[in-house]
């Protein structure tokens, strides 16, 4: 005898299979038993439990879970394992230095302002202004922070935002909300002019330097390294005789050595005479790998020491404004442009990443004028 296709039956209402709803959504009693239903990756999920108050609870927990998950991870956790696996924009790579000195302002600034429980989704646009209008208000050296350093106060998070936006975290507003403050009465933002020394005023302070510091001292001005490239230079990088140069393969940034500030840094920079002959009288016995310039106990100098102990002592006997062994370096470069050295070399020479980046901060010590017109009966 012909059967038709078997059918699943469903089971009837007084079944003991059927699901009979309670009083609270999601939850059913089948049996004895209870069942807590709730919807996980896009498929419904079932736990079962034996009493009504036990499967309420798992339901709520699964209804609590999902919520969170919708929100995506907190803002703490995935900036700091973002910190650690960050590898930069493709121009460079991302140096120790800086993931440290990325995770130091993020603890300091973002983590204070934003509660600790805030997940990325929760980030509005009026939170993150808020965050750089807060910056604005923090103390600094000078009265409250300064313009370059809410700027870099604001880049780790913009940075973190922007991995999150493309892993589909966070949405395009977080990235675009960060706007950093306009405080010149509407005038727009511009690369601040580095302080330099005259000609006068680093003869004023160089007189002023102890003689110990005074190779040092010298190089830095005449050579225009940054501090943390001359405190890592060890007497392999020089070559005395001949023409004397120094090779710039390395810094050293919070006493951890690395690899210059970028691929840029790699380079070669002459030295005078008179500075190979002051630097050979340094070496003595000392290997090829020792650093030119140490601490008491053979360490890496640190800068800030050396900077409130040598250099400020010495700025006051010469009664000059205080500052920073970045005005060396520009102080360097505003010496050879006006020697006339070509963009081209000057960016070369400082180690920038662009000649347009060197006119950029050194444009103003250029001479603005124009040249004689251009005769072409002459020329031709």
């Amino acid at each position: 005898m012909a059967t038709g296709p078997a059918t699943r039956q469903q089971p009837g209402p007084d079944s003991p299979k059927a699901l009979r709803r309670t009083s609270q959504p999601g939850v059913y009693r089948r049996g004895r038993r209870y069942l807590a239903v709730y919807r996980r990756d896009g498929r419904q999920r079932k736990e079962s439990a034996a009493s009504f108050a036990k499967a309420r609870a798992i339901k709520i927990a699964r209804d609590t879970e999902w919520r969170t998950e919708q929100l995506g991870p907190q803002l703490r956790s995935y900036a700091l394992a973002w910190v650690d696996s960050h590898s930069g924009l493709g121009h460079d790579t991302v140096r120790e230095p800086t993931r440290v000195e990325y995770k130091r302002l993020l603890i300091t600034f973002a983590f204070r302002y934003f509660p600790a429980g805030a997940r990325l989704r929760q980030l509005t646009r009026p939170q993150l202004q808020g965050f750089v209008s807060w910056l604005t208000t923090q103390p600094g050296l000078s009265g409250t922070l300064s313009d370059r350093s809410i700027r870099n106060a604001v880049t780790p998070l913009r940075l973190c935002l922007r991995s999150a936006k493309q892993e589909g975290l966070v949405g395009e507003d977080a990235t675009q909300a960060l706007v950093l403050p306009r405080r010149r009465g509407g005038v727009a933002r511009r690369t601040p002019e580095g302080r330099f020394l005259t000609r006068v005023q680093l003869a004023c302070l160089l007189a002023e330097i102890p003689e110990q510091w005074q190779p040092f001292f010298g190089l830095l001005a005449s050579t225009g390294l940054r501090v943390s490239e001359a405190i890592a230079l060890r007497w392999r990088d020089l070559e005395l005789d001949g023409s004397p140069n120094l090779c710039v393969h390395r810094s050293i940034v919070n006493g951890v050595a690395g690899a210059p500030k970028s691929r840029h840094g790699f380079r070669r920079v002459p030295l005078t005479c008179r500075l190979a002959s002051q630097l050979a009288g340094l070496r003595a016995d000392a290997d090829g790998g020792d650093l030119i310039f140490r601490g008491p106990r053979g360490a890496p100098i640190n800068p800030n020491n050396t900077r409130y102990r040598v250099l400020a002592p010495a700025l006051e006997r010469a009664g000059l404004p205080r500052v920073g062994f970045h005005a060396l370096r520009h102080t360097c470069a505003s010496l050879l442009i006006e020697r006339g050295l070509s963009p081209l070399r000057l960016q070369r020479w400082m180690g920038h990443h662009s000649a347009a980046y060197t006119l950029d901060v050194y444009g103003h010590l250029i001479d603005a004028e124009l040249s004689p017109p251009l005769d072409l009966g002459i020329e031709l």
